[in-house]
């Protein structure tokens, strides 16, 4: 994993957090699909299913903030 700054890293948290919207310190894969629709209004749902499997990592069915991390600044 690439090393993210600070402010990085502070600016991915709060889309985290923004997109969290149950607020127990995951994304949901409902959640993932609206963050991903704002980010790529083209995405499909079926693309957001296969980078929410690739992203969580310890497959516990939710996107945790180190994981979400790890895939915004891995290299």
């Amino acid at each position: 994993m690439r090393w993210a700054c600070a402010e990085q890293r502070g600016r991915l948290r709060e889309d985290f957090d923004f997109n969290d919207l149950n607020k127990d310190g995951k994304l949901s894969l409902g959640e993932f699909i609206r963050f991903m629709e704002t980010v790529d209004e083209d995405i499909t749902a079926e693309e957001c299913e296969i980078g929410f499997d690739e992203i969580d990592a310890n497959r516990d069915g939710a996107i945790e903030f180190d994981e979400f991390l790890a895939w915004w600044t891995e290299p």
